[in-house]
C-alpha cells in the first residue's frame, strides 16, 4: 500500500537521522533535509556508525547497509524535496518559533494530500504550528534509537481526520512499529508523562534522604524493569488484584510528592551546579573520563540485545 511513498525528514539531528535511517532500512526513498550542511555531514556519519552497530549485532548485513545509504538523499533545499513527499516527518529543535516556521514552509510546499507528522516530544503542534489542512496533521513521536525502539506515540489533533490516523497506523505497522494512540494532545503523551511522575517521586525520595540514587535505579531495574518488558502496569495490577493494589495505595498516595512546579528539586539542584548528566561529565552519577559517543554506542547495543530477547518471549 505504501511501497511507492517518498518520505521527507525535516531536521537532521539525532532523532531525524535515526528516523531517516529507519525508513531507508525498510526500503523507502528518504530525503533528509537540514538548512545547515554541516549538520547533514554529521547525520551521514551518524547513520554510518549506526549501521555498523547493527551489522555487529547481526541485525543488518553489509549489503543492507549499502542499500540504506543509497536510499537517503541529503538536502538543503526544501523547495526541491517537499513537493515530492507523500509523508513528512518533522524533527526540528523543540522551539515554538522553529516549529511554526517549519510547518508554515511545509504547508506552502507540500502536495495537498501529503501527511504532515511531527516528532515533537512535548509541543502542542496543533496550536503553535497550524496548517491549512489540519486534517492531515498528526504527531508521531519516536523513541531513541528510532531504528530499534518499536513504540511510536501517535497523537491526534482536534481536526486530525480518522483517515489520516488510519493511514499513519497502517504505515507504522507495515514497517514493524507499534503505534500507541492518544485521541487528543496531553502534555507528555504517554511515556514521558508517566516517566515524569516516576522521576519526580524518585528525585523527591533522594532529596529527602530516604534512599540513594543508586538504590533507586537498582530497585527499578530489578523489578519493574524486568516485568515491564512483557507486561505493563495495567496488566500487572490485574494479576496482583485491584483490591490489594488499591488498599496498598491508600497509604502511599498521601505521602507522594505533589510538587507541581517546573522540574523537581533534585533536577534544580543539579542544574544550578552545572551537573547536567552525561553531556557535562556529571549528573546524579559521575561520568569523568567517559567518552559520550562510546557510552551511547554501548547503550544502543544493550537496547538491541533487550529487544531481541523480548521478541523471543
Amino acid at each position: 500500500m505504501f511501497e511507492n511513498w517518498k518520505l521527507l525528514v525535516v531536521g537532521a539531528g539525532v532523532m531525524g537521522s535515526g528516523i531517516a535511517q529507519l525508513y531507508a532500512c525498510k526500503g523507502f526513498q528518504v530525503a533528509l533535509y537540514d538548512k545547515f550542511p554541516e549538520q547533514l555531514d554529521r547525520a551521514k556519519q551518524l547513520i554510518a556508525n549506526n549501521m555498523e552497530n547493527l551489522i555487529k549485532e547481526g541485525l543488518a548485513t553489509q549489503e543492507e547497509a549499502e542499500k540504506t545509504r543509497t536510499l537517503i538523499s541529503y538536502e538543503t533545499d526544501l523547495e526541491k524535496c517537499a513537493p515530492q513527499a507523500d509523508l513528512v516527518l518533522e524533527s526540528v529543535f523543540e522551539n515554538a518559533d522553529v516549529k511554526r516556521e517549519t510547518f508554515a514552509q511545509l504547508d506552502k510546499l507540500c502536495a495537498s494530500d501529503c501527511i504532515l507528522c511531527s516528532n515533537t516530544s512535548a509541543s502542542n503542534i496543533f496550536e503553535i504550528a497550524p496548517v491549512s489542512h489540519p486534517e492531515r496533521q498528526i504527531i508521531t513521536h519516536y523513541f531513541n534509537p528510532p531504528f530499534i525502539m518499536d513504540l511510536v506515540e501517535v497523537v491526534m489533533g482536534p481536526k486530525t481526520s480518522e483517515e489520516t490516523l488510519a493511514k499513519v497506523k497502517a504505515f507504522l505497522i507495515q514497517v514493524g512499529k507499534e503505534p500507541a494512540v492518544l485521541k487528543e494532545y496531553i502534555p507528555g503523551f504517554i511515556v514521558n508523562r508517566i516517566a515524569t511522575a516516576i522521576t519526580r517521586e524518585a528525585g523527591y525520595m533522594v532529596t529527602q534522604g530516604w534512599v540513594s540514587a543508586q538504590d533507586i535505579d537498582s530497585a527499578i531495574r530489578n523489578t519493574s524493569g524486568i516485568r515491564y518488558a512483557f507486561e505493563g502496569p495495567m496488566a500487572l495490577y490485574d494479576i496482583v488484584g485491584w483490591d490489594l493494589t488499591t488498599s496498598v495505595s491508600v497509604g502511599v498516595h498521601k505521602s507522594l510528592c505533589n510538587d507541581t512546579e517546573i522540574g523537581n528539586s533534585l533536577g534544580k539542584e543539579l542544574i544550578a551546579k552545572g551537573e547536567l548528566g552525561l553531556k557535562s561529565g556529571k549528573g546524579v552519577f559521575d561520568y569523568t573520563g567517559v567518552d559520550p559517543q562510546q557510552f551511547m554506542n554501548e547503550r544502543a547495543a544493550k537496547i538491541i540485545k533487550m529487544v531481541k530477547a523480548i521478541k523471543e518471549l
